[in-house]
């Protein structure tokens, strides 16, 4: 599933170590003083090579930097499911292409996803089915965006299983809003895998396409600061930054911002998203870095308030919270006064902060964050209540039967459920009555409050086709009883510098930027109602569609 050969090199600034790492296959990040090496060497020796050269600032562009310290036909900013689609098929386009990644490892949201992408049946249905979901939402729509991701993305499969010899990959769900027209159209594959993340079996695919197969440089560590234009207007590069140093990289044909949302910026979570406090599950990079190098050349945004954000568990050990599910049938959610406020199975998983985001203007709160899943000692054993997604859990290993976590404190447990309710700070005879009132109901057949069935509706097509069962609803009965505190946990952010069909980003006009492309989830074409596996999708779709455009632009002098 790794890459543990892969290689990652300098971008021809040392034309002897380049043959020396291809010789013997080890991958390294870039260092400190490689950086220096190169950008002190870059004006003389790589122009010599053809690969990088010096380029004095026109007058007129007073952020041209003096000279460059490396120079390829498509700088890449974001090294995750987006920027290695879009650095694959520029290369194979024919041009030099550099990706520049933040992190020391990337992979971004793609490497703690589900790994599950889109690929429908039929583009037709698949444009009726998204555009339903904008319909139903009333969120920002682009017909023509939806138009060309619905006609691509039928192409993602075969793609996929391109890029590596012996990939093979398998349907795992189907739409989350089955009830939407179109419907039927929507698969969700995954890499098959005996073991292991498939988030990780998905990114490793993309990783050995990128570093081993097309050798494609990868800069770590190195986050962009700043983009570059020239007296046209144009972004012809960017500044970057690698352990207090700039470094200037020069783009003769495009650059494409592929670095992912703001779920980790707590400021643009305060203007741009209901509800506090919410916190995130997905990659820690994703700090809205983006949308502000966007914002800096004019570009308009949309979707800032679409989101894809389960439940989730956020512990003081990790940055990360934990995505937490339940399919044992003896549980049910209530608020910070001990009441039920909803129906539980019929929360989409990536829509969570819809069902908790009301705010009583009466109380001056939000009831419902956090709110607290409460569950018996049969739901317990049943199964780990995590689900296995996120950056968190790549770094620690949940229990199967939930004991561990009871030990370290994160569930809450008490022998009664007046125990349990003076642990959560919970009035114990609200909490008493709401359960008694759920056990009666479900005894009886029927759940009086919101309607949630006692055993599963028939589903030809499930959302996920590993968490079906038959049964939904159970009394909440054998002690021990238990409860865990529970937050809206974004596993990304779909807002950001809005794209056109061919990826180029546009300016609050409407207007393409010059040499400016996008993918993936920042400026995704998703709003309120975010279809499970899209974003995946959409980062295959728009990486290819930005890495050819920007492949074929003119070199500009």
């Amino acid at each position: 599933m790794g890459t543990a050969s892969a290689l990652v090199w300098r971008i021809d600034c040392e034309p002897k170590r380049e043959e020396k790492l291809m010789a013997t296959g080890k991958r390294t990040a870039l260092s400190r003083r490689d950086f220096l090496k190169g950008a002190a060497a870059s004006a003389v020796a790589v122009a010599g090579a053809g690969a990088l050269a010096g380029c004095q600032a026109p007058a007129a562009a007073p952020n041209m930097p003096s000279k460059w310290d490396y120079e390829a036909d498509v700088v890449v900013v974001g090294y995750g499911g987006a920027g290695a689609a879009t650095a694959i098929t520029a290369a194979d386009a024919g041009a030099r292409v550099v990706i520049l990644e933040k992190t020391a490892d990337g992979g971004g949201n793609t490497a703690v996803s589900l790994g599950g992408f889109l690929c429908p049946t039929n583009a037709e249905d698949a444009f009726t089915y998204i555009t339903g979901l904008f319909d139903f939402s009333h969120s920002d729509l682009d017909k023509d965006l939806v138009r060309v991701f619905a006609e691509e993305s039928v192409k993602n499969v075969e793609w996929f299983k391109g890029l590596r010899e012996g990939v093979e990959v398998e349907v795992y769900g189907y739409a989350g809003y089955p009830s939407v027209p179109g419907a039927k159209s929507q698969q969700k594959y995954r890499v098959k895998l005996t073991s292991g993340s498939t988030g990780m079996g998905l990114f490793s695919v993309l990783k050995y396409a990128v570093e081993e197969k097309r050798r494609i440089p990868v800069f770590f560590e190195t986050p962009a600061k700043r983009l570059v234009r020239n007296a046209q207007g144009e972004v012809v590069g960017l500044i970057a930054e690698s352990k207090g140093n700039e470094i200037a990289f020069k783009a003769k044909r495009a650059v494409v911002l592929t670095c992912g949302g703001y779920e980790y910026d707590a400021k643009a979570l305060q203007n741009f998203v209901k509800g506090y406090p919410i916190y995130a599950v997905g990659n820690p990079g994703n700090t809205g870095d983006g949308i502000r190098l966007a914002q800096q050349v004019g570009a308009g945004l949309w979707h800032m308030n679409g989101v894809s954000c389960p439940l989730g568990l956020k512990v003081k050990e990790f940055e990360a919270a934990f995505m937490i599910s339940v399919n044992a049938p003896s549980f049910i959610w209530v608020d910070k006064h001990a009441k039920r406020f909803r129906n539980e199975k019929s929360v989409e998983s990536h829509a969570g902060l819809l069902a908790v985001d009301f705010y009583d203007t009466s109380a001056l709160e939000y009831p419902r964050i956090p709110c607290y899943l409460v569950f018996d000692e049969a739901a317990r054993v049943a199964g780990p209540i995590c689900s296995g997604l996120g950056s968190a859990s790549k770094k620690y290993q949940w229990s199967k039967d939930n004991g561990a976590e009871v030990e370290k404190g994160w569930i809450v447990k008490g022998a009664t459920i007046a125990e349990l309710a003076a642990k959560l700070n919970l009035d114990p005879a609200s909490l008493e009555a709401t359960v008694t009132k759920w056990n009666n109901d479900v005894k009886a057949g029927q759940d009086t409050l919101f309607g949630r069935p006692i055993n599963a509706p028939k589903e030809d097509n499930p959302a996920y086709k590993d968490q079906v069962t038959a049964v939904w609803s159970a009394p909440i009965e054998k002690p021990p009883f238990y409860a865990v505190e529970v937050h809206p946990c974004l596993l990304n952010t779909q807002g950001g510098p809005k794209r056109d069909t061919m990826a180029r980003v546009l300016d609050a006009f409407g207007n393409p930027i010059p040499r400016l492309y996008s993918a993936g989830e920042l400026g995704s074409m998703w709003g309120v109602i975010y279809q499970g596996a899209g974003n995946n999708a959409e980062s295959m779709v728009f990486g290819r569609i930005a890495g050819r455009n920007a492949a074929a632009e003119k070199p500009w002098s």
